[in-house]
C-alpha cells in the first residue's frame, strides 16, 4: 500500500472514531484530545490528518461526497439501461447497503448540521441535493413512460431518502426488529405501493 493510500485509510479511521464520538458526547463536547485518544495516537500526529476539530468537517464533507460520487458513479449506468420500476428498486436497496456502510457518517449529518458554519451547511445541502437528484431521475422518467403517478417527484425523492437514512438514525429501534435485507424489502414495498400507476 503506498503512502496516498495509507493517507486516505488513516483519514477514514479519522472520521469513524470522530463520528462515533460526536454522536456519542455531540460535536461541541468532543475535543481533539478525545479522537485522537479514541484512535491511539498522539494528538500531534492527528494535527497532521486534520488542523483542527473544525476541519474535521470539512473532512467528513469531502470523504461523503467522494462516497456519494462513487456510488453514483458504479451505479449509474446501469440505472439508466433499467426500466424506471427496476432503476428505482436497484437504486433504494444501493442506496440503503451504503447508508448501512456509512450509518455514523449519516447521523451525524443529521444530529451536527446545526452546528456548521454557513459555508459547511451549504456544502451539505449541496451534497443531500445531489443524492436526491439520483431518485427524482429515476422517478421523473417514469412519470414521463406512465409507471409512476406523482405530482412532485422532488417531495417523492426526497421522502425516500429519509425512508433509507432511517436505517442509521432509528437503528436503536429498527435493528432489534429487522434485518438489513427486510427493511429494504419493506420500504420498497411501501414506496412501490405509493408511487406506482394502476395496472403496473
Amino acid at each position: 500500500m503506498g503512502r496516498k493510500s495509507l493517507a486516505v485509510d488513516r483519514r477514514g479511521q479519522i472520521l469513524r472514531a470522530a463520528a462515533a464520538l460526536f454522536i456519542r458526547k455531540g460535536y461541541l463536547n468532543t475535543t481533539v484530545r478525545d479522537i485522537a485518544g479514541e484512535l491511539g495516537m498522539n494528538v500531534a500526529t492527528l494535527y497532521h490528518y486534520v488542523g483542527s476539530k473544525n476541519g474535521i468537517l470539512g473532512l467528513f464533507h469531502e470523504y461523503t461526497m467522494s462516497a456519494i460520487n462513487l456510488f453514483a458513479e458504479k451505479n449509474q449506468t446501469v440505472l439508466d439501461n433499467m426500466e424506471p420500476q427496476r432503476a428505482l428498486k436497484y437504486a433504494i436497496r444501493k442506496y440503503m447497503q451504503w447508508v448501512e456502510k456509512y450509518q455514523d457518517l449519516t447521523v451525524f449529518w443529521y444530529q451536527e448540521a446545526k452546528n456548521l458554519s454557513p459555508a459547511q451547511f451549504k456544502a451539505l445541502k449541496l451534497q443531500e441535493e445531489y443524492t436526491i437528484q439520483i431518485f427524482r431521475m429515476i422517478l421523473e422518467r417514469g412519470i414521463r413512460s406512465g409507471e409512476f403517478k406523482i405530482k412532485d417527484p422532488a417531495m417523492a425523492a426526497n421522502n425516500i431518502v429519509v425512508l433509507c437514512d432511517m436505517w442509521a438514525f432509528r437503528r436503536w429501534l429498527l435493528k432489534g426488529c429487522y434485518t438489513l435485507e427486510q427493511y429494504i424489502r419493506e420500504q420498497t414495498d411501501l414506496i412501490m405501493a405509493q408511487i406506482r400507476c394502476a395496472g403496473h
